[in-house]
Formats: C-alpha cells, sequence, structure tokens
C-alpha cells in the first residue's frame, strides 16, 4: 500500500515526501496550481449566490484530485530521473574498474613466470641477469602498459631485490602480503598503505616467482590506481558538477573520490538510517552537516572475477540535487521530443497513473464546459440578458482554460522527461559499451607485445628452423591462454610466417603450414618492440572463420638482427563482445535488460560487428548508421523500425590511454549503438475541426429575427439548436440499451422521472459515431416531448442576428454546402470561420422514428 504523507497540503509517497521542498518546479506548480483553486473557489461561491453559475462543487474535487496525483507524479518522476542516474554512475564506476583490474590479475601471473625474472631470482643460477638488465626489462614491459607506475620484485623474505621505480627508497617489506603472496597458489591482492611505497596507498597485485617449483621470490605490480579513476570520474561526471562519486570498501570506507573535498579519502559513510532507507536501492544520508541522496551499486563479476570487494557509490547534495530542473523537460535539449510528445503509444514507457492524468483532465474538461453550457442556456431561455452573468460565465470558462492549458503543460512535461531520459540512458548505455570496448582492445594490444618480450619464445625461433623445441613454446603458451581467457588461440610463427607452436590443442594441425593472412607481411616488417598490428574485423580461419580481430606483434633479437618471427593472438570475439553488449543493455531495477532494448557495434559503414538482436547479425547491415560521428563524438536520434519508434544512440570510439584502434583505417572505426524502444507511432489525428466563432452579438436597436443558438460538434460538423428547444447538457449518463434498433439508437435513459430515446447524432446524420464519453443533451420538440442526443462536444451559445441565418439552399462563398447540410437542417449560420447548420428538434425527432 503506497502511504502518502501531507506536504504543504499535498499528499505525496513516501518516499519523495522529505524531499518536495527541494524540488523548485514541483513548488511551481503547486502554488500555480493553489492559486487557480483559490479563483476557482470564489467563482463557484458568486455564481452560487447569484445563481447564475450552477454547482461546480464535484468538478473543483475532481481538480483537486487531479492536482494532488500529479504532483506526486511530478515529484516521483524527478527522484526516478536523478536516481537513475546516479545509479548508471556508480555502476559503471565500479565495472569500468573491475574489469580493468581482472586484467592485471593476468598480468601478474604472465610476468612471474618470465624467464628473465625467473633467473634474476634464483640464486642457484649462473645465467642470472644483473639489477640494471631486470629494470631495463620492467621498462620494456610497462612501455606497453601505463597502467602500471612500478613493478618491485623481493626475494620471499620481503628483501628488495629489483624494483622499476629507482627514485623510491630502496626498503624492505615485512607486510603480510609478502608471506600470503609467497604460499599462494595464484596472486594477491592488497590495497592500502605500504612502506614500499613510501607509505602512500597502493593497489599491489603479487605474485610468487618459481625455479623448478621452488619459491624465489614475490612479484608486486603496482596498479595506477588514482590515475585511473581520476579518468574515469572525469569521463563520468555530470553537467552540474552536482554528483561526488566514490569507490567505498565493504566497511563504507571511501577508497576513491571525485571530490575529496567533499569526500575525503578514508571517511567512513554512516550506514542507511532505517528510517530514511527507502527500499529502493538509495537512501538519504547526513555526512559532514549536509544531507546527501546516495545510491550504493555491487560490483558486476567479470569472468566470475569481483574485484577487491568495493561497491560504486554516488552522492549528490539534496540541496542541488533538483534546482536545476526547471521544467521536468530540461534534461533533454533535443527538440525531436517536442514531436513524440504525443505521437506515440507509450504504455510501455509510463505508469497507469500518468497515463491516467490527461484522461482525467480531459474529463474535467468536459465536465466544465457542460456547467457552463447548461449555465449560459438559463439566463439566454429566461431571455436575461445579464452583463454580471455574462461576465461570470466567461470569467469561469477563462479560469478552466487555464486549468487545461497548466495540466496540459505539466503533462508534457512529464512525458518529454520520461522520454528524455530514455534517450539520457541509451546514451549513458552506448558511451558504457564503447568505453567497455576501447579498454578491452587497448588490452589486446598491449598483450601481444607484452608475450613478444617473453624469453623462452624468443629461444625457441632462434633456433634452426629443424631444431626448435616446439613443445616449450606449447607450453608457454598454454599458460599464457590460461591466465588470459578472452582469447580462442595464441600462435607462434617464424620469419617465413609458419606456425611453430598453438595454445590450443584442437589447433594443432596448424603447426607446421604456413600462415596465409593480410597481416602477416605487416607484422614482419615490425622492428620495434613499441608497435603491433591489428586486423580488419572479419571472418579468419584461425576462428573457424567467424568474425574477429587478430592481434600481432613482432619478436625481435636480443640484441640486433632481422626479425624472428612473431606472436598472433585471436581475439575470442564473440563471446567477449557479447558479453561486453549485454552489460551495456539498459536494465530495469530486477537488473535485468529492458524489453524492446538491443545494442550492436557498428563499422563507420553501419556493417554489424556484434549484436545483441537476431535482427541485426554480425556482419549484416545495422539499422542506422554513425558515416558522419568524429572519434569519440555521440548522437542520438530517433528511428522507426516495423513501425516502432525508438531512441538510437551512437558513441564513437575514441582509444584508451595509447590505444587509438585503427586511426590509419577510419573506414574500421567502431561505435556503440544502443536502440531502446520508445512506442509505436499513432495513426494521425485529421485535421482538427477549427473553432466556431459566433457572429458579432446583434444591436439592440437591429435585433429582429435575432435567435439565441447552443452549439455543438457532431461528426466534425458544427451544429446548433435553438436554445428555445434544448433542456440541458447531462452529466454521465447511464443508457440502457435496447435490442434490435438502427445503429444511430443507444437506448433509452431515465430523465425527470420518464425513458426518453437516446441517438447519436453524427450516426444519425450518416458519420461517425461520438465516444461512449461524450456529452449527452436533452431537446424538447414544440410539443415538449423530449429526446437526447449524444454529440462529439460542446461549442458556445450565442445570439445571432435575423441577417446572419441564411436558407440552406443558398452558397456561401466557398466550401460546399452540401457537405454541412443534411438530417434535421434547413438553414446555416453565417460566423468567423466554418458555417454552422442549424438543426430542428421537431425535425429530429421524426427523424427517428417518432411521432413530434
Amino acid at each position: 500500500m503506497n502511504t502518502k504523507t501531507i506536504r504543504r497540503g499535498i499528499p505525496f509517497s513516501a518516499e519523495v515526501a522529505p524531499l518536495v521542498s527541494r524540488m523548485p518546479v514541483v513548488d511551481e506548480y503547486r502554488e500555480a496550481m493553489l492559486r487557480l483553486q483559490t479563483l476557482w473557489d470564489s467563482l463557484s461561491m458568486l455564481g452560487q449566490m447569484s445563481g447564475t453559475v450552477p454547482d461546480i462543487g464535484s468538478t473543483r474535487r475532481e481538480f483537486q484530485s487531479l492536482t494532488e496525483t500529479l504532483l506526486d507524479s511530478l515529484a516521483r518522476s524527478l527522484l526516478t530521473k536523478q536516481l537513475q542516474q546516479m545509479r548508471g554512475q556508480a555502476q559503471v564506476a565500479i565495472d569500468i574498474l573491475v574489469r580493468n583490474l581482472f586484467e592485471r590479475t593476468a598480468d601478474v601471473g604472465f610476468l612471474s613466470a618470465d624467464s628473465a625474472l625467473v633467473a634474476f631470482c634464483d640464486p642457484a643460477r649462473e645465467d642470472r641477469p644483473t639489477r640494471e638488465a631486470m629494470q631495463a626489462r620492467f621498462r620494456d614491459y610497462v612501455a606497453q602498459y601505463s597502467v602500471y607506475d612500478d613493478v618491485i620484485v623481493l626475494d620471499p623474505q620481503g628483501r628488495l631485490l629489483a624494483r622499476l621505480d629507482t627514485a623510491a627508497a630502496a626498503v624492505d617489506c615485512s607486510e603480510a602480503w609478502v608471506g600470503q603472496a609467497a604460499q599462494a597458489g595464484g596472486h594477491v591482492e592488497r590495497f592500502g598503505p605500504s612502506a614500499l611505497m613510501g607509505g602512500r596507498s597502493a593497489l599491489l597485485y603479487a605474485q610468487a616467482i618459481r625455479s623448478e617449483g621452488r619459491v624465489c621470490g614475490v612479484l608486486a605490480l603496482s596498479f595506477r590506481f588514482a590515475d585511473e579513476m581520476t579518468g574515469i570520474f572525469r569521463q563520468l561526471r555530470d553537467a552540474g558538477g552536482r554528483a561526488v562519486m566514490a569507490l567505498v570498501d565493504a566497511q563504507h570506507q571511501v577508497v576513491a573520490s571525485s571530490d575529496p573535498w567533499q569526500l575525503p579519502l578514508g571517511a567512513a559513510l554512516p550506514a542507511a538510517p532505517a528510517d530514511t532507507t527507502t527500499g529502493a536501492g538509495h537512501h538519504r544520508m547526513r555526512f559532514a552537516g549536509r544531507d546527501y541522496l546516495c545510491v550504493l551499486t555491487a560490483a558486476t563479476a567479470y569472468e566470475g572475477y569481483r574485484g577487491p570487494g568495493w561497491s560504486g557509490c554516488v552522492l549528490v547534495p539534496i540541496d542541488l540535487a533538483f534546482e536545476h530542473e526547471k521544467d521536468t523537460g530540461a534534461a533533454s535539449q533535443d527538440q525531436a521530443l517536442d514531436g513524440l510528445v504525443g505521437a506515440l503509444d507509450t504504455n510501455a514507457l509510463f505508469d497507469e497513473e500518468l497515463h491516467r492524468i490527461p484522461r482525467q483532465a480531459a474529463r474535467i474538461q468536459r465536465d466544465l464546459s457542460r456547467v457552463l453550457w447548461n449555465g449560459r442556456l438559463r439566463p439566454a431561455s429566461a431571455g436575461v440578458g445579464s452583463d454580471f452573468a455574462g461576465t461570470l460565465l466567461r470569467e469561469v470558462g477563462h479560469t478552466g482554460e487555464r486549468i487545461r492549458a497548466l495540466f496540459a503543460q505539466a503533462t508534457g512535461n512529464l512525458h518529454r522527461s520520461a522520454l528524455g531520459t530514455v534517450f539520457d540512458t541509451a546514451q549513458a548505455r552506448a558511451r558504457l559499451a564503447v568505453d567497455i570496448m576501447d579498454r578491452n582492445l587497448y588490452e589486446r594490444a598491449n598483450d601481444c607485445r607484452w608475450w613478444a618480450l617473453n624469453g623462452e619464445l624468443r629461444d625457441v625461433l632462434a633456433q634452426p628452423a629443424g631444431q626448435r623445441d616446439g613443445a616449450r613454446a606449447t607450453a608457454v603458451l598454454q599458460a599464457i591462454n590460461r591466465l588470459y581467457t578472452v582469447y580462442a588461440l595464441l600462435l607462434l610463427f617464424d620469419a617465413q610466417g609458419r606456425v611453430v607452436a598453438v595454445s590450443q590443442p584442437a589447433a594443432q594441425d596448424w603447426v607446421g603450414r604456413p600462415l596465409q593472412a593480410d597481416w602477416l607481411a605487416s607484422t614482419l616488417s615490425l622492428r620495434d618492440s613499441q608497435s603491433f598490428v591489428m586486423s580488419r574485423h572479419g571472418a579468419s580461419p584461425l576462428y573457424g572463420e567467424r568474425p574477429t580481430y587478430v592481434y600481432s606483434a613482432a619478436l625481435l633479437p636480443e640484441l640486433s638482427g632481422p626479425v624472428l618471427g612473431g606472436i598472433a593472438i585471436v581475439f575470442d570475439g564473440e563471446p567477449q563482445f557479447a558479453a561486453m553488449l549485454r552489460d551495456a543493455l539498459p536494465a530495469g531495477g530486477d537488473g535485468r535488460p529492458l524489453p524492446g532494448s538491443s545494442a550492436l557495434f557498428v563499422t563507420r559503414g553501419g556493417q554489424v560487428v556484434a549484436s545483441t538482436d537476431a535482427r541485426w547479425p554480425v556482419g549484416g547491415q545495422a539499422p542506422v548508421s554513425p558515416a558522419t560521428l568524429a572519434r569519440g563524438q555521440a548522437h542520438s536520434t530517433v528511428i522507426d523500425i516495423d513501425g516502432v519508434a525508438h531512441a538510437a544512440a551512437f558513441s564513437m570510439a575514441g582509444g584508451y590511454r595509447e590505444y587509438h584502434g585503427t586511426p590509419q583505417r577510419p573506414d574500421e572505426d567502431v561505435a556503440a549503438l544502443v536502440l531502446m524502444r520508445l512506442g509505436q507511432r499513432l495513426e494521425q489525428a485529421g485535421t482538427a475541426l477549427p473553432a466556431f466563432e459566433p457572429p458579432p452579438a446583434p444591436r439592440q436597436a437591429s435585433n429582429d429575427g435575432a435567435l439565441e443558438i447552443a452549439s455543438f460538434v457532431a461528426n466534425q460538423q458544427w451544429l446548433g439548436l435553438p436554445v428555445a428547444q434544448v433542456h440541458t447538457a447531462l452529466e454521465h449518463p447511464r443508457v440502457a440499451a435496447l435490442p434490435g434498433v438502427p445503429p444511430h439508437v443507444l437506448g433509452m435513459l431515465p430523465f425527470e422521472g420518464r425513458m426518453i430515446m437516446t441517438i447519436d447524432l453524427g450516426a444519425l446524420r450518416g458519420g461517425a459515431p461520438a465516444p461512449a464519453d461524450a456529452p449527452v443533451i436533452v431537446v424538447t420538440t414544440a410539443q415538449g416531448k423530449p429526446l437526447a442526443l449524444r454529440v462529439q462536444e460542446l461549442g458556445p451559445v450565442f445570439q445571432a442576428a435575423g441577417s446572419d441565418l441564411q436558407p440552406l439552399g443558398l452558397s456561401l462563398g466557398t466550401g460546399s454546402i452540401g457537405q454541412q447540410a443534411g438530417a434535421g437542417g434547413d438553414r446555416l449560420v453565417r460566423g468567423h470561420g466554418p458555417m454552422l447548420t442549424l438543426l430542428d428538434a421537431d425535425r429530429l425527432y421524426s427523424l427517428c422514428g417518432l411521432a413530434a
């Protein structure tokens, strides 16, 4: 049950009630509606005291109820949009980091088995490299991977043997993680202050170095954690800079912060108080004397790895959270949203309460129109030309129109905001997808160059063709492939392009065969360890003729001489790209992808690289192409797919750190495309019927033949009856259907103690019937016999001079009189704009088969 709390005289849902005082746009609408309510009450009182306006209390109560519903929906919409952005920032921050750190767990395993490093740490080896040689080797490795700021080698007791950072203090380390790494079968992940790092906090990945099964040392890689988080936070920063992004550990202690002045490193965030927890994944928090909205998100596992056990955290000061919302559509500046509001079936985007608001507002407006119509009938039928009555009725009508316009503006902004949120979400997820891809391919470009430095592989290729130890190279490749599970295959090939070893037994038949690939010659022409070759994305025999990327690097001799060969790594693109896109798909509160959403990687020409949707298979053509996007640029638009409008958001790859993809082949640039269903296009209604503007009221001196007319619309035609024949318009009458009657006969309704025939006037005149909730008016013949007419809508009640009434047979300018004529009418009324056909109750009565 959704309990409500009163705030400033309006009941609000529990989750937003404490926040509405910080929502200026809600306050603006509340004040505007309260002013209209006050004016409404005054007009109602004047109307009842003068007897001019019937009681409009029920309409006022509906207005009050709708005001409460609208303001609550508006407040919840603002909160939902803010939290959605916060959750996205928090989730991306932790997930991007976890994917990055997963690669570090593999790196430390690979480098700890480096043959030169093993020889350096084993005191029994006679071929031990010097410390200077090891430092040079570390520089070669880190030149490929700028994510590390130090490489440290210790003996099993923690004594320093060598390190990359020669400026750092040469201190030994007795911290517990050293012993843990020496005893562990895999890596050890450790974050915190360390004597090795001069007392500063560092994120270290450590693993034992083994020689012939014995632990002879410990390798530690120091990850540039602060540098990495600065880049992530910068990328996720919102335009207003209101959000404070952080990572927190299991004890809610801050380990990284986008704003250390507001949220210092090491600060412990308070747990969510029981009375402020919303149960919706966020809570209100007071920290350092300021109130915040707080969102915490756990890491999404990548290849089974969840990182150091940290969570993404985003805080937004409550006093700033909603201040930028001048209206609920302010977040998206795309003017296309204006054209979408009202043009789409948005049932899937909005809750039922929001859908009810326009219908309720329309019903209030119809009821008000009926009340005013009846009010205008009374003085007119009584022959009273009261200036006061006319003025009061006009003011009530103007107030009703202001109410309608205010509701239309507010609901339009709500719809625009919800649509804008879809576009913002699609764009954020597209940026996430392409960022994941850029970072992932950065690792691939670095991996092939790292492994090209491997001494054992180099030694194998340095031997004559008939004497190479293929088994030794195979063991190295298999060990690497076990650590780096994102590859389908690793190959070592010689200077003639002949395969020497492979990492997968299933690919053993490649050994001894020459490679035929467009990237081979480029690889064998490389002359430095910093260069690599990236294939075009396409089908490869190394990947079962499925499309993927192959990265390769040359193996160079120790000192100088011709290239020895190369290493090729076949990216397991099919599942890896699918996982990237799956992680980037827009998700609901349950973590499941939103229905109707899709994600693709596409080339600049629109060719699909990967897809979550079977409609656009790999190698096919995407529904839209990012041809004109610059590298790193984002764009969103609306596209129609099978008659359904979708938000389409592109984000073009821009690279990560030193990796820039394929700058020499811009046609190979890849963008992420995220599609989110907006709704089916609604059939455009026909041209709206122009308003009927009555002719000027006749002067008193020339009032001969003047007639009071009550107007209305049926079947998109302006019609009218003399006021003397019109009794009243009814409020939601209940009509009892009759069997075996013509289509225009709706049935019988009770009126003043008797049952009267009810017909649909549009259907009677051979046109379309009016909606079931359309107005019903009661007319009487000259003999006082009643008849009920359902019409499309009510119009003005006015006085026409005799000269404004024309026989139906006359031609009155443009337009076909025949189209305006029909059953029950014999005269036309000239106004400004469309003509009005004047009907007669007696003729209508007889047309229904009733004797007048």
